[in-house]
């Protein structure tokens, strides 16, 4: 598998106070140590980061989402 590396992902900031596009990424793949710093500042920074056109198994949208932190399940 590829893995997303700095260079291609691109993160644009939306018309609102809050928000930022995320484009050129494939959250079902694995993602390069850089990349995940790089949206992390982002989402610091802009607070909501919008990833269009993903297309992701519950399995893949888990390990993504596990990039930003742990998860936390109410029981």
């Amino acid at each position: 598998m590829p893995t997303l590396t700095l260079t291609e992902v691109k993160i644009s900031s939306i018309d609102a106070l809050l928000g930022a596009i995320v484009t050129n990424i494939d959250a079902s793949q694995p993602i390069a140590p850089e990349v995940i710093l790089q949206l992390k500042q982002a989402l610091r920074d802009r607070h909501i980061l919008i990833f269009k056109d993903q297309k992701l198994s519950d399995e893949q949208l888990l390990n993504f989402s596990l990039y930003f932190g742990a998860l936390f399940v109410p029981i």
